[in-house]
């Protein structure tokens, strides 16, 4: 194990660092409309949905990459850079970076953990400087094209708290000492695991365990003037 090191400050990317919105409905609305030089590959989405559906709808549709059966990944890259460009730089706005700025003065590491495939995450990673950027791995087949499978877990619920407690164990960090970002009520376990837990415009259910457990919640609203999140 690492010498010990101050912590992390854990953040989900869609309708949190990234308001309103997920980049892969961004990338998937993009290849519907050939706005993306792809084609929507809508039968291994909808083969891949079939298979995950036992585990559930929300699984079966957040787990579900099957749209991007066949592609090469370094293709996939260059639709997330351009995307990055059109469609996400602009709406990031500074809260995001406030927010980072606080934490890394804090000497906490950055950590982005969000259930979209990995392929999609540079870009995002490096407007924010993060230290780690972890997302769905994907599955390649034998000539190196994407199956539209996950190669390894699918970080959601649960999972993201197992990843964020296998990486302070590897670098040394106490939960106490970690901060966390989420919108989704599906974020809950690793918000109850960190010292100090944040619930970005959070869904209903999300805002009632917050307000129940007295978490800080954070608004769209910056006024720009310091980097401490604005609390509501």
């Amino acid at each position: 194990m690492d010498g010990a090191q101050a912590g992390a400050s854990f953040f989900d990317v869609d309708k949190t660092l990234l308001p309103g919105v997920s980049v892969e409905m961004l990338l998937v609305r993009g290849l519907l409309r050939r706005t993306i030089p792809g084609r929507f590959r809508w039968l291994p989405f909808l083969l891949e949905g079939s298979r995950l559906l036992p585990r559930g709808l929300t699984v079966a549709r957040k787990a579900n990459k099957g749209y991007l059966a066949g592609f090469d990944p370094a293709q996939v890259r260059e639709w997330a850079e351009a995307l990055f460009d059109s469609e996400i730089e602009p709406r990031l706005g500074i809260r995001g970076k406030e927010w980072v700025a606080w934490e890394r003065a804090l000497e906490r590491k950055i950590v982005l953990l969000t259930g979209m495939p990995t392929l999609l995450l540079g870009p995002i990673a490096r407007h924010f400087g993060a230290d780690f950027a972890i997302g769905t791995e994907m599955e390649l087949d034998a000539r190196g094209r994407l199956t539209g499978r996950r190669a390894g877990p699918h970080p959601y619920g649960r999972t993201k708290l197992d990843i964020a407690s296998r990486l302070a164990l590897e670098h040394g960090w106490d939960p106490r000492g970690c901060s966390a970002y989420a919108d989704h009520w599906s974020d809950a376990h690793l918000l109850r695991w960190v010292g100090e837990p944040f619930a970005v415009d959070p869904d209903d259910r999300l805002r009632r365990e917050a307000e129940r457990r007295g978490w800080k919640i954070l608004r769209h609203e910056l006024t720009g003037q310091a980097p401490r999140p604005t609390l509501s």
